[in-house]
């Protein structure tokens, strides 16, 4: 084993976990230090020189010149691909160039472009773009996308303002993109050709990505190592029996050939479907498995998978970050693993063709519920739930797509580069991907076509999966016994639901990200009721299901009992929708005239009391139904010892109404712990006499990064100042959780404490800040 390599991907992945990352002249010492050690212990020097490459690669990539006011930026840029398209903007992702290209980092960024200036992949454009920071909304069990940008090296998104075309690069695969988006896309299937062929996935339309992630089937129209190893192992076939023909010995000679051709159609089919980041690393795999299998020396699975690690994370730190790195990586080492155990295999050959093909195909199960297995695990750590069908359609579509559809595909690709393939040879390919999509019709009708996981049963099963590779890995008695550990904390998070392991009198306020609204959930008892739902846009976004569902799902909650919508604007009240829907039990407690039933029927904001789980929920306002910011629906929740106040977008006449009915007398009821900043740290609320009444120990601001109203006003902070109140912004710091303990108060943010690792920072377009700010 090369200790040099280990020592470097053992560390470049555990960045994951970094709190910062290292000063570019902290790197470079490093690096001299790693030189000096190389010596003598070549582990250690690995992981240093990892810890420094990692630093210097993300500065490289985050470094960016810009004008002094941040408004706007013009640069010459490459037309990589064209994300997804709406009635009047396209979301393409663009490569820069120029003053904005960098040495050894690709630098990207994904921009809004008007529908009315026709563009196509390949073209060079200068551009003035209005940039914005690739922070984006931090929450428990939501979609990281700020990671996710950064592992395809995007480094900032924007809005085109002026566009001039440069040029319209013409070379073989832009030529090749265009001809075959016009003749393909067309057909019924031609969103999923598209993709397969030239990695386009803007056409794929909603049912077709609901079907591929309900049967776990995504990865087969994303080109990935799949696809370049059948590709491959096709070619090395045909290759063979063709050299067979000029050599009947099948020396090694003929292999090596054969492989070369092999390696060299992959670089084509790579090439002509764009050269992608997550297929450059299957390519490189790929490559490295070819050549390392002709190299004695490399000729463990292990040392392979080493070799092929390395070079990938040498190329690019940051796929780590990729779900897709771990997907592939997980099912390279299971597959050659497998294949190991197979040519260790010392049994005699069945003789007869029955015994010969049954072996075959239980060898073929033996892999696919290893890698089932293996990639639903994956899946459930990676997106927080498992498709359970997927092993089924997985047999059935994996071996349809190596033998029929990926080999079709690329002939098609070829013919089509030289103009060969005629409109009936493209609808016979159709044809091929047509068992997948009536299946996805059919799948309809199943139940639980998809499997919410928590944080608990997510890393169970990950400790579990530790102790089972371990004790396969590892021989000695002494050290199998410790991998048994790992068992320990599996069984502890899978017991925790049912053992009273927390303070039941604890609570918790759990302020969600959700952009510029408001969101929030109070916990107890593994119970819970929302105020207010976050914004809803066009008919398939709305923060209720990308946000509060899948956080409640990752909190192991499967029931809401209250369901509070302050008032009707779209920031606080535009995923009720899909709340109700979700959790049709829940009681709704609002003033707005929902346009579609709702059972049971709501109760209205009139003042009230209720008990819920040992806590008083009083709602305090309005006295009547009132339209508008001040008709928002006021609630405090309290216990023997906290107060929380709950005010929605109330503006200074209803804070003073609020004043005059509960502060005037004795016995303050609007007195509160925690306030949730009125109408998101507006001016026209948090008046000094309503921050007098409620004296908060803590205000928390449910205002977006860089939002357009600049909330919370400077104004309205200092009043606060004053008050000497601690203030948080969620924009600043993500979802932010309030626990209420006996003895106090405790403040958790996303981005510093629940997950304080240095790529949830804030970063300002063009800057890698590691500074806390909150």
């Amino acid at each position: 084993m090369n200790r040099f390599m280990f020592g470097y991907c053992a560390i470049v992945i555990s960045a994951l976990c970094w709190p910062s990352l290292l000063t570019p002249i902290h790197a470079y010492l490093c690096i001299g230090i790693a030189a000096i050690l190389l010596r003598w212990s070549k582990l250690l020097a690995g992981g240093l020189f990892a810890v420094a490459w990692v630093s210097l690669f993300s500065h490289q990539l985050l470094t960016f010149q810009t004008s002094e006011n941040h408004s706007s930026i013009e640069t010459r840029a490459e037309i990589i691909s064209l994300v997804y398209r709406n009635s009047d903007r396209i979301s393409a992702d663009i490569r820069l160039l120029g003053v904005n290209s960098s040495t050894f980092v690709q630098r990207y960024m994904r921009v809004n472009w008007p529908e009315t200036i026709p563009v196509r992949v390949g073209e060079v454009w200068q551009l003035q773009i209005q940039p914005k920071p690739i922070a984006s909304t931090l929450n428990q069990g939501g979609f990281n996308r700020q990671r996710y940008y950064l592992s395809k090296h995007i480094i900032g998104t924007g809005k085109v303002i002026i566009a001039e075309r440069v040029m319209a690069t013409e070379n073989i695969r832009t030529r090749f993109n265009h001809h075959i988006i016009d003749k393909v896309l067309p057909l019924s299937n031609g969103d999923l050709l598209l993709a397969l062929m030239v990695g386009d996935k803007q056409f794929i339309t909603d049912e077709h990505w609901q079907g591929l992630r309900q049967s776990g089937t995504g990865h087969l129209i994303a080109i990935s190592g799949l696809h370049l190893s059948v590709l491959a192992l096709w070619a090395l076939f045909i290759a063979r029996l063709m050299l067979a023909q000029f050599n009947v010995t099948q020396s090694i000679v003929n292999l090596k050939l054969a492989a070369m051709m092999a390696l060299g159609l992959c670089i084509v089919y790579a090439y002509l479907s764009g050269f992608s980041l997550p297929t450059q690393r299957a390519l490189i795999m790929l490559a490295l498995v070819i050549v390392l299998s002709f190299l004695r020396r490399y000729s463990t699975s292990f040392e392979r998978l080493l070799w092929a690690l390395f070079i990938v994370l040498l190329i690019d730190p940051l796929s780590m970050m990729s779900a897709g790195f771990w997907l592939s990586f997980g099912a390279l080492g299971i597959i050659l693993s497998f294949m190991q155990q197979l040519g260790g295999n010392k049994d005699v050959p069945a003789r007869s063709m029955r015994k010969r093909m049954t072996k075959k195909a239980l060898q073929f199960w033996s892999l696919q519920w290893r890698l089932s297995l293996l990639l639903g695990a994956l899946q459930m750590l990676l997106f927080g739930g498992v498709a359970p069908y997927a092993l089924l359609f997985n047999l059935l579509f994996v071996p349809w797509f190596s033998l029929v559809v990926i080999p079709l595909t690329f002939i098609v690709m070829l013919l089509s580069s030289v103009g060969l393939a005629t409109q009936g040879i493209l609808v016979g390919l159709n044809s091929t991907i047509s068992p997948l999509t009536w299946s996805f019709h059919q799948l309809q009708h199943l139940p639980l076509t998809w499997l919410s996981a928590s944080e608990d049963l997510s890393l169970a099963l990950l400790f579990l999966l530790l102790a089972f590779f371990l004790l396969r890995l590892i021989t000695k008695p002494l050290w199998r016994v410790l991998a048994l550990v790992f068992l320990l904390p599996s069984a502890l998070l899978m017991a925790r639901p049912f053992v009273d392991i927390n303070n039941r009198s604890n609570w918790k306020l759990h302020l969600l990200d959700v952009g510029q609204g408001l969101s929030a959930i109070i916990e107890r008892q593994g119970r819970v009721v929302i105020y207010d739902t976050g914004a809803a846009f066009g008919e398939d976004f709305s923060y209720a299901k990308r946000v509060i569902i899948p956080f409640l799902q990752y909190q192991g909650i499967d029931s809401v009992d209250y369901l509070i919508l302050s008032h009707a604007d779209n920031d606080h009240a535009g995923g009720a929708q899909d709340l109700l829907s979700q959790y049709p039990g829940l009681q709704l407690i609002t003033d707005i005239e929902m346009p579609f039933s709702v059972l049971p029927q709501p109760m209205s904001c009139r003042p009230k009391h209720l008990v819920w789980q040992g806590l008083s929920l009083q709602i305090l306002a309005p006295r009547e139904p009132r339209a508008g910011n001040n008709g928002s629906c006021v609630l405090k929740v309290s216990d023997d010892q906290y107060q929380l106040l709950l005010p929605g977008d109330i503006e200074s006449e209803a804070e003073q109404e609020l004043i005059q009915t509960y502060a005037a007398f004795e016995g303050n009821v609007l007195t509160s712990d925690v306030l949730v900043a009125p109408h998101h740290g507006s001016n026209t609320s948090s008046s000094e006499a309503f921050i007098h009444a409620v004296s908060p120990q803590l205000v928390l601001y449910p205002a977006g990064l860089h939002n357009r109203y600049h909330f919370p006003k400077t104004t309205v902070v200092e009043r606060y100042k004053v008050a000497q109140s601690e203030q948080y912004m969620v924009g600043r710091n993500g979802q932010l959780s309030v626990i209420f303990e006996q003895d106090d108060l405790k403040v958790r943010g996303f981005r510093y404490d629940i997950s304080p690792f240095w790529y949830n920072r804030v970063f300002e377009f063009g800057l890698l800040e590691n500074t806390r700010v909150e």
